[in-house]
């Protein structure tokens, strides 16, 4: 038996996406922002929910990477340009199980880390972040150690970070050609 969702709750789920950003740290892996609740801690990956008419096209992403960057800098307080997030893409099949999700990638450095003073910072490991609406925030160096972290919260957000072991590893056959052509014609065309 179907269940009955209205069609227009139906319309409005069409035009609502998520943007999830995956930060990683030169050194210190995988960022995951902390909730401290009644029930124990939740570990996710900064995300928010943004309104488009559609999935996919130059202008869908354009705006979901400008969400990436502001999630980031309302849940972090890091100012990172949206030129700097990179579209995760996934296979068809992980990305059909992901629906209107999508993911960036946003590699962080020293330098983007908060200076010392500001208001309302918490550090770790020598980076320091402004929190907003979160406990806290942790690093991961282990991609399995940060996806086991988010299975208990998000089993969404889990996956589709251990999918992006196989989509970027350079010893998995698809994945290895994969980055291997995109090198090439970054190099030849000078676009990624």
């Amino acid at each position: 038996m179907a269940l009955y969702v209205d069609p227009a709750v139906k319309a409005q789920q069409a035009t609502r996406h998520d943007v999830c950003v995956i930060g990683r740290h030169e050194k210190h892996g995988y960022l995951l922002l902390l909730n401290c609740r009644a029930e124990g801690k939740e570990f996710r990956l900064p995300s928010r929910k943004f309104e488009h008419p559609e999935i996919g096209g130059d202008e869908y992403y354009k705006e979901a990477r400008v969400q990436a960057s502001r999630e980031m800098r309302k849940r972090t307080g890091l100012s990172l340009a949206p030129g700097r997030f990179n579209r995760i893409y996934f296979p068809a099949q992980v990305q059909k199980r992901l629906r209107n999700r999508v993911f960036f990638e946003v590699s962080l450095y020293d330098h983007d880390s908060l200076s010392l003073g500001e208001t309302a910072m918490t550090g770790e490991q020598d980076f320091w972040i402004q929190l907003e609406e979160i406990d806290g925030f942790t690093f991961h160096q282990d991609l399995r150690h940060a996806a086991n972290a988010l299975r208990g919260t998000s089993r969404t957000m889990a996956h589709a970070l251990l999918a992006t072991e196989a989509v970027y590893r350079e010893t998995c056959c698809f994945g290895g050609i994969f980055m291997k052509m995109a090198e090439k014609v970054w190099g030849i065309c000078g676009w990624p």
